[in-house]
């Protein structure tokens, strides 16, 4: 039966607020009275993940995040040596928090698949560090050097891969998750300081720095991932944020002072991964540094090294939020969305972009949200105002579904060109079809050896309207573009193109009805 409180929201929802006002709900009541995304029997997509202050999720919402919307279980720690040695501990007797979590991983891998995130921890010896001509630490800081010996990898690799490796003597580790932003930085962070150390510059030599960092950084973070792929060697994905194509090659000059290159870190992670969060070193949906242009400006690259598919980190925007008298009170500032102006995106833009991106290629993401909300994760809410992050994981969950039961049809097909150059990459495709109106992006993919399409159309600026594309072989089609995104089936009959939209319901592309 349906708990008063979710039983209430339903009837919110149905009478569109009017006959009832809302109700408290937690994260997990809002989960349990929503539509459900319907995932294909058997499919073989990894389970989503989350970032950002997982552990102050209540346990009761990560549970159902598992059970009903294809999350992992994820333990919140980064995994050291001591965080590990406690969890296994407390999970014996445990029942709450992530101890809890563990447990019901421990004693059913397959219902509760696990998924955690690497440590952080740094080995100080052998000397990694940064030095002066004599010796001692440029600018007095611990700066990490291009030039560290291998030993200092190897142990920053042991630091990782032991923890996960006492781990999964006890349990199996579905999705292992490394964020990365440590020891070696990019060019832009650290070259003046670099350039004070005699042994770097020898190092170097006569290649440029963004090649030079790269393979250094590139050969660490194999290191590593060879490390966590031998400690579990069952896993679904190991995942290393990021290494990816490149969202911003070539887009400006100096693009790789802030990057490392692909070349070089293809081997660092099971699938390639990219960030895209809303408005963080983008424009967003539209404008002329957006999203989905960067999107396939990596996937371009990806594709040269014969890598088509990908684990990405996704996120509709965050606020900061703070206390005080700048909100109504009773409203919950995370759920107010002003897709022009805020730093909030659109969720219904937001499924259309990840349409879009599955399309693309992708077979899973990390949900992040960066910003601590009043009262926590677990902060209860109005059921007629769920808070921003939680819409987001909810949209993901749904796309998702939606494409595991196209997982056949993405496997086994290419992601089409376009017939023009990339807007930054001009050496490479744009992967995707001009519709005459710059908002309105299409993507498609054909089946290898046979005439069948699947194809995305998104109006990036909120406005659904009909567009047609010219497709190899296809011909020209008519499309509806939605905000929320339209993914269409395709194929030829006599000699015509035959098209199925799969997507009736935007927002939940897996309904029945």
């Amino acid at each position: 039966m349906l708990s008063g409180r979710i039983a209430r929201a339903i009837l919110v929802a149905l009478c569109g607020g009017a006959a009832f006002p809302a109700a408290a709900m937690t994260p997990a009541e809002w989960l349990q009275a929503q539509p459900k995304p319907r995932f294909r029997e058997g499919h073989t997509l990894p389970r989503l993940t989350r970032y950002g202050w997982v552990d102050n999720v209540p346990v009761d919402a990560r549970i159902e995040l598992c059970e009903r919307w294809g999350y992992a279980v994820q333990l919140g720690p980064y995994l050291s040596w001591k965080v590990v040695d406690d969890l296994l501990k407390r999970a014996e007797t445990a029942t709450d928090g992530d101890p809890k979590l563990l447990a019901l991983s421990i004693a059913d891998p397959k219902r509760y698949p696990l998924c955690i995130v690497l440590s952080r921890d740094l080995p100080e010896t052998p000397d990694p560090w940064t030095r002066d001509a004599k010796g001692e630490l440029v600018g007095g800081k611990k700066i990490w050097s291009p030039e560290a010996p291998r030993a200092a990898l190897e142990g920053a690799a042991e630091l990782r891969a032991g923890p996960l490796r006492k781990l999964r003597e006890k349990v199996p580790v579905h999705i292992v998750l490394n964020g990365g932003e440590y020891a070696l930085g990019v060019p832009g962070f650290a070259r003046k300081q670099w350039e004070q150390d005699p042994r770097i510059l020898k190092g170097k030599g006569d290649k440029d720095w963004f090649s030079y960092v790269s393979e250094k950084k590139g050969l660490m973070e194999t290191i590593i991932a060879d490390a966590v792929r031998k400690a579990a060697p069952d896993r679904s994905l190991y995942i290393y944020y990021t290494a990816g194509g490149g969202t911003h090659r070539n887009r400006t000059g100096s693009w790789g002072d802030w990057a490392y290159g692909f070349e070089w870190m293809r081997t660092a992670s099971d699938l390639p991964s990219n960030e895209y969060y809303f408005r963080h070193f983008n424009d967003g949906w539209t404008g002329a540094n957006d999203m989905l242009t960067q999107a396939l400006n990596a996937r371009g690259l990806e594709l040269r090294f014969n890598a088509p598919l990908s684990y990405d980190w996704v996120c509709a925007g965050w606020v900061e939020e703070k206390p005080g008298p700048a909100h109504v009170p009773g409203e919950n500032p995370a759920a107010l969305v002003d897709p022009t102006a805020g730093k909030l995106g659109d969720i219904a833009r937001y499924t259309g972009f990840l349409k879009c991106l599955y399309t693309a290629g992708t077979v899973g993401a990390n949900a992040g949200y960066y910003a601590f909300p009043l009262g926590g994760f677990g902060a209860s809410f109005p059921a007629d105002k769920p808070p921003h992050w939680l819409r987001q994981a909810a949209a993901l969950a749904h796309v998702h579904a939606l494409f595991s039961h196209q997982e056949p049809f993405v496997r086994d097909s290419d992601l089409l060109p376009g017939p023009l150059r990339h807007r930054w990459s001009k050496d490479f495709p744009a992967y995707e079809f001009p519709s005459g109106d710059q908002d309105v992006r299409v993507l498609a993919r054909k089946r290898k050896g046979a005439a069948e399409w699947l194809i995305a159309a998104w109006a990036a600026d909120g406005g659904a309207r009909d567009a047609t594309v010219e497709i190899p072989a296809l011909g020209r089609v008519a499309l509806r573009a939605r905000p929320e995104g339209a993914v269409y089936r395709a194929e030829l009959k006599e000699g015509r193109a035959a098209m199925t939209l799969l997507d009736k319901d935007g927002l939940n592309p897996t309904s029945r009805d």
